[in-house]
């Protein structure tokens, strides 16, 4: 029978031999070592102890042992020495402070009285500083116990720094979401607010030409009221024009498609002639309408034409914020190697507020029912598209309300001497609403084929070049125009685009296929309601030499056509017929 120290060995040897076929075992002899002198003699215990170490060797969390009278380490577990990057020699001995835990011995001290009171300690979020000077978050959580019938403290230290940037990421990043969410919603507002102004804007001129269209048609008014009616009627399809040339201009901006035609440019002149434009608005509120102009200021490169309509921009909308018997200020001089152009007005001026979004897209400051200015909001945002394009700033001050506006314009001005037969003096009959029949010119002999599949539009068209002198056939179809080409001659060939079952890409196709004795080399204007830069490209390509958006004026009409049959063969000699305007 063995003896009791026999069996004792045999049970050590036992759990000896499970241990070290344990996988993942820490120096299990150096653990064997470490086991408490009490603990040899008692092998539960001493299997109890060697757990405990090889836990607390191969922990993934920092271990410290304190001596909870003097407060300072006894023992470390591997994964804190190679947290701090200290050497056991280095740890054992000192205070938490001194390794990087708290900031100050005070600090410490204070925290180990509170642990004393409550046998118990948790830290969320405390910084540890490493051996190299980073900073690291971790969590800090402390226990009194008995080893050897002696209190210790032991505190588990773990590194949450990897875990707290990821959230704060998760936060940075729900944030975003977050106001990106409100600025949507914010731009969707501003777009519905915007959609109802653009509804608003185009009903508006559309009742008055209803309305008076069909009072028209009634023949109850008479020769005075139909003169009213038919100035009504043109001046309100003009405001609708202009509404959709801004949401065109605003479309191009967005897609990067709008293009400039620079040339010489003295801006003077351009002032001057929008000046003369808007000055019958000006007085019929008794707006007092003063220039001071430079004309030594010098030429700039830009476009003729965009550059007016910044400047309209600007002034017709001081004009129409400034109350009856104000002022307009508009002066133009050198500053330095730029032109400033300043346009004051002493009208309801700008809250500093708005003033910060004076320039937005889409912006209007009152969009309510009671507001007391029409118009789309996008002339601003126009502007400041359009400066830019030319190298230029614009900024806008205020006061306040009723303090008035500024707005100034910088353009950089240029080298090259001005170019007098390019530069471009505004008329100020372009926006006025006034039509100067006197100076279009005569198409006497011309004679044009017009294809538009809707009736009223080609029979204004077929009108509007009778009355300069030209004799004129007019289709409904591409089909029937290509079968009225090949049964006689035409100088000019004028077509809409968009046509049920063949289209005016079909037509140009079909005629450029023409032997020339039947007109396949015919000067061809296309006159769409596809008014896109990418459009107009599209449509020279095809064949066309010319591209006329809709809605188009008679005047502008008749002259870009006058202008392209004069730069091509003279009319053919045209033989007699019944009528001598309309060709049947």
């Amino acid at each position: 029978m063995p003896s009791t120290k026999q069996v004792q060995t045999g049970e050590v040897r036992m759990v000896d031999t499970a241990l070290a076929e344990t996988d993942n075992v820490i120096a299990l002899k150096g653990a064997q070592e470490c086991v408490a002198p009490h603990a040899k003699d008692d092998p539960a215990l001493r299997t109890s102890e060697i757990r405990y170490r090889r836990l607390f060797e191969s922990a993934r969390d920092g271990i410290l042992i304190l001596n909870a009278a003097s407060l300072k380490i006894t023992d470390v577990n591997p994964f804190m020495m190679e947290l701090l990057g200290y050497s056991r020699d280095e740890f054992v001995g000192k205070e938490l402070w001194e390794i990087g835990l708290f900031s100050d011995k005070e600090a410490s001290q204070q925290a180990f009285r509170e642990l004393q009171l409550k046998g118990y300690l948790r830290y969320e979020n405390l910084p540890l500083q490493t051996t190299d000077g980073k900073l690291r978050e971790v969590e800090f959580v402390s226990n009194v116990y008995d080893e050897d019938r002696h209190p210790v403290i032991q505190c588990n230290i773990r590194d949450i720094t990897d875990r707290k940037q990821a959230e704060a990421e998760r936060r940075a990043l729900l944030a975003s979401a977050q106001a990106a969410r409100a600025e949507a919603d914010t731009a969707n507002s501003i777009k519905d607010q915007f959609l109802a102004t653009v509804s608003h804007e185009l009903r508006t001129p559309l009742t008055s030409i209803l309305g008076w269209s069909q009072m028209l048609i009634t023949g109850k008014l008479d020769e005075p009221e139909s003169k009213r009616a038919l100035e009504t009627i043109l001046r309100n399809a003009r405001a609708q024009k202009e509404i959709i040339d801004d949401l065109l201009d605003i479309s191009r901006i967005i897609t990067g498609k709008l293009r400039l035609d620079v040339s010489s440019v003295e801006m003077n002149r351009v002032i001057e002639g929008v000046v003369e434009g808007v000055r019958p608005a000006a007085d019929a509120r008794n707006i007092q309408l003063q220039t001071k102009i430079d004309p030594r200021t010098g030429p700039i490169s830009g476009d003729p034409e965009r550059l007016q309509q910044i400047i309209w921009n600007l002034l017709s909308n001081a004009i129409k914020f400034t109350p009856e018997g104000g002022r307009v200020d508009v002066r133009l001089e050198r500053s330095d190697s730029q032109v400033e152009i300043t346009i004051r007005d002493t009208g309801q001026g700008i809250d500093p507020e708005l003033l910060l979004h004076v320039f937005d897209r889409f912006r209007q400051f009152d969009s309510s029912s009671r507001r007391r200015h029409g118009g789309l909001g996008l002339g601003l945002s126009i502007v400041r598209q359009l400066v830019a394009l030319h190298g230029g700033t614009v900024t806008a001050e205020s006061a306040g309300a009723g303090a008035g506006t500024t707005f100034k314009v910088m353009l950089p001005v240029t080298r090259a001497q001005p170019d007098i037969s390019k530069t471009v003096k505004v008329s100020p009959t372009i926006r006025d609403g006034s039509n100067a029949t006197e100076s279009e010119p005569s198409l006497d002999g011309l004679r044009v084929l017009v294809v538009d599949d809707e009736r009223d539009a080609r029979e204004f068209v077929a009108a509007a070049l009778m009355v300069r002198g030209a004799e004129v056939v007019s289709l409904g179809s591409a089909v029937e125009a290509l079968a009225e080409m090949e049964r006689r001659p035409f100088d000019l060939l004028l077509s809409d685009i968009g046509m049920p079952e063949m289209d005016g890409y079909w037509l140009i196709d079909k005629v450029r296929r023409l032997p020339v004795q039947r007109g396949g080399k015919i000067p061809a204007v296309a006159l769409t309601a596809y008014a896109g830069i990418e459009d107009r490209r599209q449509v020279l390509l095809a064949g066309y030499q010319l591209h006329i958006s809709k809605p188009v004026e008679p005047g502008e009409l008749t002259s870009m056509v006058a202008s392209l049959a004069e730069r091509n063969a003279k009319p053919v000699a045209i033989a007699q017929a019944t009528n001598p305007k309309q060709l049947n």
